[in-house]
């Protein structure tokens, strides 16, 4: 099972209405889990196979949102 997380600025449950659809398309609706209590707002997604990384990106994207892999925002500082 492959697990990603990453850091969004969807901070709240209506903008979690926002970008739910589009994630259950992109994932399936019982592969991710949005925590919006945290500073960091992480949005995990869970595979039994691979993740692609870019359809979770885009999905997060069309909702007016951003998401980074938190391995690669921490590899900048």
């Amino acid at each position: 099972m492959e697990l990603i997380t990453f850091k969004t600025n969807i901070s709240n449950e209506r903008a979690l209405q926002r970008v739910a659809p589009l994630l259950n398309n992109a994932v399936g609706s019982s592969n991710w889990q949005l925590d919006v209590s945290g500073a960091e707002n992480k949005l995990m997604v869970y595979s039994p196979g691979s993740i692609n990384e870019m359809q979770v990106i885009d999905a997060v994207h069309k909702a007016g949102f951003y998401a980074v892999n938190i391995e690669d925002f921490y590899a900048i500082f």
